[in-house]
């Protein structure tokens, strides 16, 4: 009744989830399963057979950002307001997102250093957490591999470290480097096994230590002359090998399967690592904390908890009232109106979370308005776009055609080009400015995106081989789902601003070419 001896963690990895179980003092897996409806349809059979059982989920993929920023010293609920300020202008499209205070500037005003991080990618939690919210099944915590970093050296002698670097090796998702001072996270970065091209796990490793260490340095984390200790954590005792020194990085190898443990894990195939560890090392001790879960998420958890206060409560009173009870039965009538006097006073706590369920007050508006104020609010969520996104798109492209070199990118957004049926005709001119045909293509959830990208060619041989590589760029954009692309200007062209540029001995010339790249943001 006063622990939870069962408790079931969603391990999020990228393009697989693991369901695991706690139990017994043993960590076992269930289930694989990868994000389509078959296996959405077998997790829903789990969680009908599952319903008193919490959950705790885990996220370990490439999509968590830490800003590290000093503020100005301040305490109390002036320090609540300006990390929700923070938190809300840095990650205003996700709602798991938390902040914290790190330490403080040794100099000037000694300001406060302050860490924020999210789960930018919140749509690969979603579908998992609504399918168990819809059971009313509790979630207890929502937290990520970097975090359990910070269970997962606490029983070790290194978490005193003034600049340590944690590298584990996890079969489900790739390399994870976590930087932490003092046992505390600063930063952590998650790069998967696919991207090396190197040999040996060695040179991956040490290449991607050395790209974390300057990215610290240049953020003002670590010093330059600071040496950073690196202990790496590899399930497979096979990679391990001697504790090595390089450019200020001190390398220490250690085996998971090594450890000392005093419990059971078993995770099928793939060999335990240290968010496993860390799992089990949180359960033998206080339980995983809650890192990024708003109340709404873990609203049936406390319901439960406020629960099981309620009939502790009633029991401790039930108690108390037999072991004082007289041999009077006036005097043990008493004891019984004081036990249901208890109870009446812990009614407005069951009413207090019953009023904090309902997440929108009562409005006279009518429910056909809302329904329009609630899809016209969804219809501008689904057209919010990155521009990183199509950088990315762009950089791909490139891969056929390299000797283009992009001068600049320009992006829009617009509303369709048939934009009649949105825009009335009054006297024969359009009554609606481009702005307001914008609105009405946002609120319509039609608008389209409108990216111009601006370049040179270089060439060797001849402007055929310019005009052909701009071609090539052209069709692998225009192979990209979603996306159509109109040539502007292009190599070859007679125009009165056509620029064309070559060497002083005429071996390579360059011309400039612009592209339209369109992509429709309707759901």
């Amino acid at each position: 009744m006063f622990g939870v001896a069962t408790i079931n963690i969603l391990l999020l990895e990228g393009e697989s989830v693991a369901l695991m179980q706690w139990r017994g003092n043993a960590l076992r897996l269930h289930f694989r399963y990868r994000p389509i409806d078959p296996h959405f349809d077998a997790f829903q059979l789990f969680l009908e057979e599952n319903r008193k059982v919490p959950f705790i989920v885990v996220a370990d993929f490439i999509e968590e950002d830490f800003r590290n920023e000093s503020v100005a010293h301040v305490t109390g609920s002036d320090r609540s307001s300006l990390l929700n300020r923070k938190l809300h202008h840095a990650f205003r499209t996700t709602q798991y997102r938390t902040a914290r205070v790190v330490g403080r500037e040794l100099e000037g005003r000694k300001d406060d250093k302050i860490l924020l991080t999210a789960l930018t990618k919140p749509e690969l939690l979603d579908p998992w957490i609504e399918r168990i919210l819809k059971k009313n099944i509790p979630i207890q915590a929502v937290t990520s591999a970097a975090y359990l970093m910070e269970l997962f050296i606490q029983t070790l002698k290194i978490k005193s470290e003034e600049h340590l670097l944690l590298v584990n090796r996890e079969a489900g998702s790739g390399l994870r480097q976590t930087y932490l001072q003092k046992g505390r996270v600063i930063f952590s970065r998650l790069t998967p096994a696919s991207v090396t091209n190197h040999d040996t796990f060695h040179e991956f490793l040490f290449e991607q230590c050395e790209q974390t260490r300057k990215y610290l340095e240049r953020i003002k984390q670590l010093p330059y002359d600071a040496t950073l200790k690196i202990h790496v954590y590899t399930p497979d005792s096979e990679e391990n090998s001697a504790d090595e020194q390089r450019d200020l990085l001190d390398f220490h190898f250690i085996s998971i399967d090594e450890l000392p443990v005093n419990y059971q894990i078993d995770l099928g195939e793939a060999m335990p690592g240290a968010v496993a560890h860390s799992l089990v090392t949180a359960f033998k001790k206080k339980g995983v904390p809650n890192v990024y879960a708003p109340f709404q998420t873990l609203r049936y958890f406390y319901i439960r908890k406020a629960a099981r206060a309620l009939y502790a409560a009633s029991l401790l009173a039930f108690a108390s009232a037999i072991a004082i009870a007289g041999p009077s039965l006036a005097d043990a009538n008493s004891r019984w109106d004081r036990e249901r006097s208890l109870i009446a006073q812990t009614q407005p706590l069951l009413a207090e979370y019953e009023s904090l369920r309902q997440r929108f007050p009562e409005t006279p508006i009518p429910s056909s308005q809302m329904e329009l104020v609630v899809e016209t609010h969804d219809n501008l969520l689904a057209q919010v776009y990155y521009p990183r996104a199509m950088l990315e798109v762009i950089s791909q492209a490139l891969l056929v055609s390299p000797r283009l070199e992009i001068t600049r990118v320009d992006w829009s957004l617009e509303p369709p080009a048939n934009n009649e049926e949105m825009a009335p005709v009054f006297g024969g001119l359009l009554a609606e400015t481009r702005a307001a045909s914008l609105r009405a293509a946002l609120i319509a959830g039609n608008s389209v995106l409108v990216t111009t990208v601006r370049g040179i060619v270089e060439s060797e041989t001849g402007p055929r081989d310019e005009r052909r590589q701009v071609l090539a760029f052209s069709t692998a954009l225009g192979a990209m789902e979603g996306l159509s692309v109109t040539p502007i200007t292009m190599p070859l062209e007679i125009r009165s601003d056509t620029a064309i540029s070559t060497t002083l001995d005429g071996s390579a010339r360059s011309q400039a070419f612009v592209l339209e790249i369109r992509k429709s943001m309707q759901p």
